[in-house]
């Protein structure tokens, strides 16, 4: 029976469910593929480590050139993770005419021209499945599923972390902090968070399903991006009043003049935004991905799932592997296309994004001041859909005032906000948090 070797370089969480699986799994595989998948090599950084599933010594290097030297090595699964050494990897894989499997949103975020460039040139595959939202398979649906629709718009929670946080916040009415924490202790968040919470790791993910669904070519800089540890309890209490639940999404969505060549745009941004109650993605919760694709022949559709951990991260990857394998076996690399070389459509500027807004002021108690806040916001076109305001029982602490506005664009409300900021009877900054439906 043919065998098609595999070289897994790094062998945490991620690689113990890679190999887990395939030993498992190993009859179902081969009943199903007719062949057998082999594990030729392993790579560690410390190769004295305990290791969450046993691997025979003769297959456990330290070295990263092995996969690249040895010829029966077919297919390099990279999951070491970063990206300068990763990319040496896999540009080496490539370059030697193996195949590559990878879980690495950030190297595909920065250097994915690259990547894909350098397969097409050798003849050979990338598969990425695990990069985005971990055993839930949107790549493979954007890529082939959904290969004869169009997409207009993708929306998700492609992070668990700030999911499970957020969920919590809402849940238990708690500051960010404690939350944070329990997060961490609970081995949902980092032990540096930065990537999560900032909304960094969802902006790179953004990159690669934007390119999948609409030909974009964006880097996670590009990517409006806020994210999370400014929101506060009240934030929640307020958005529940008005019928919301706040997620961290990712939002991509096609704008500008549909079909004609240079004109169409996307919109690319990552950030807190209330949903209705009712919507796909509201009841999405603890550590759970989603994603909301609205196509022009399929309309909306919501894939969901774990989007983190050993077994549906390594499902995914190998998945991923045994695709390969089956283009390996009847010869045809490049079955499914990679992404296009050339950009199709461009970013829209931030400041043109339109949405409905919530706006929390916090003022002093005295006459006039809602007024010319509405006033403020009229005089740049923005129309308000909703106000509410608490009274507090000091006079001089400062009053809450919430404004919901229509749709409105972004470059009004950041230059109305600026305004009211800068009045006397604003006492904090105003906090804005975009409205979206799902």
């Amino acid at each position: 029976m043919r065998e098609v070797g595999i070289g897994i370089a790094g062998f945490g969480t991620v690689g113990g469910g890679v190999l887990s699986i395939l030993q498992r799994h190993a009859h179902d595989i081969q009943a199903r593929l007719g062949a057998r998948i082999v594990v030729k090599r392993v790579v560690l950084r410390d190769a004295g480590k305990s290791r969450p599933v046993e691997v025979p010594a003769a297959l456990v290097s330290t070295r990263l050139e092995d996969l690249l030297e040895d010829p029966a090595v077919e297919v390099v699964v990279e999951l070491i993770g970063g990206v300068d050494q990763a990319f040496d990897l896999v540009a080496g894989a490539l370059a030697r005419k193996k195949h590559v499997v990878t879980a690495n949103k950030a190297l595909l975020a920065a250097r994915g021209d690259e990547i894909f460039r350098l397969a097409r040139q050798n003849g050979v595959d990338v598969y990425y499945e695990a990069a985005v939202c971990g055993g839930v398979p949107i790549i493979r649906t954007l890529r082939e599923s959904l290969a004869s629709d169009r997409i207009n718009s993708l929306m998700g929670i492609v992070n668990g972390t700030t999911n499970f946080i957020l969920t919590a916040m809402a849940e238990r009415g708690e500051a960010i902090g404690p939350v944070l924490a329990e997060a961490q202790r609970l081995g949902y968040a980092e032990a540096d968070p930065t990537l999560d919470v900032s909304g960094g790791d969802a902006a790179q993910k953004l990159c690669v399903l934007a390119q999948l669904a609409f030909g974009s070519r964006l880097k996670p800089e590009e990517v409006l991006t806020e994210g999370i540890m400014g929101l506060s309890p009240d934030d929640f209490v307020w958005g529940r009043e008005f019928g919301y639940t706040l997620k961290l999404l990712a939002v991509a969505r096609r704008c500008g003049a549909p079909g004609t060549p240079g004109a169409e745009q996307i919109e690319a941004r990552v950030h807190p935004a209330f949903i209705p109650q009712a919507s796909l993605l509201a009841g999405v919760r603890g550590a759970m991905n989603a994603v909301v694709l609205r196509s022009e022949a399929l309309g909306a559709s919501m894939l969901y799932g774990q989007g983190a951990g050993a077994m549906p991260t390594g499902s995914a990857v190998v998945s991923d592997i045994i695709d390969l394998t089956r283009n390996i076996l009847s010869g045809s690399p490049g079955r499914v296309p990679l992404p296009p070389e050339e950009a199709l459509v461009r970013l829209r500027g931030h400041a043109e994004i339109r949405c409905a807004y919530y706006l929390h002021f916090s003022v002093k108690d005295e006459p006039g001041v809602l007024a010319r806040i509405a006033a403020t916001l009229a005089a740049r076109s923005i129309s308000v859909a909703a106000v509410q305001q608490r009274e507090q029982p000091d006079a001089a602490a400062p009053v809450p005032l919430v404004f919901v506005t229509h749709e409105a664009r972004e470059a009004d409300v950041r230059a109305a906000i600026a305004e009211i900021d800068r009045h006397p009877s604003t006492l904090e900054p105003t906090r804005l948090i975009r409205i979206e439906t799902v």
